[in-house]
């Protein structure tokens, strides 16, 4: 998972982050920094999902939880979400979107949101799945530095769709 995560940082947030906090991201900073300390620490009712190929390499992942915001239009919040991007665009975010959903609607959480770099090339994506904007804001800098930087949410006032109910 940290594989993709690295990934996923050196890819979507070239140039919105700076290269000299890039360059340096390696796996096993990765693991013994915040993703690591997130792989360990879990909140209540939060859930991972991991897409595989058959050789069993992790091409992705998505942390979903109750909205760490009180937020009473976005019961849920889908924390996280990355996919190598060798693998993209070949339906393993909408899989892990569609998991997200229906664990957050199998705990009585029928809403979500999501938090996006506002400059991160890929949050077309989730307005292909529907999602409508839902606030702006200029985030916390980032564990990694390079911040503080805006950021977008997209809702789901009824994730039933998304989990395919």
């Amino acid at each position: 998972m940290a594989r993709v995560h690295v990934d996923g940082w050196k890819t979507a947030y070239r140039g919105i982050v700076p290269d000299a906090v890039l360059e340096p991201l390696t796996v096993e900073l990765d693991l013994a920094g915040g993703f690591g300390n997130s792989l360990r620490q879990h909140r209540a009712g939060a859930a991972e999902f991991v897409v595989t190929e058959e050789s069993g390499e992790v091409v992705g992942y998505a942390f979903v939880a109750p909205n760490r915001d009180p937020d009473p239009r976005h019961a849920g919040e889908l924390e996280a979400i990355y996919v190598l991007s060798s693998r993209r665009g070949r339906g393993a975010g909408r899989a892990l979107v569609r998991a997200a959903a229906a664990h957050l609607l199998d705990r009585g959480l029928g809403s979500m949101v999501v938090w996006v770099l506002e400059a991160n090339p890929y949050r077309r994506f989730y307005e292909r799945l529907g999602g409508l904007p839902a606030g702006r804001r200029i985030g916390t800098p980032h564990r990694f530095g390079g911040g503080p930087l805006p950021e977008v949410a997209y809702g789901w006032p009824d994730v039933r769709g998304l989990a395919g109910r």
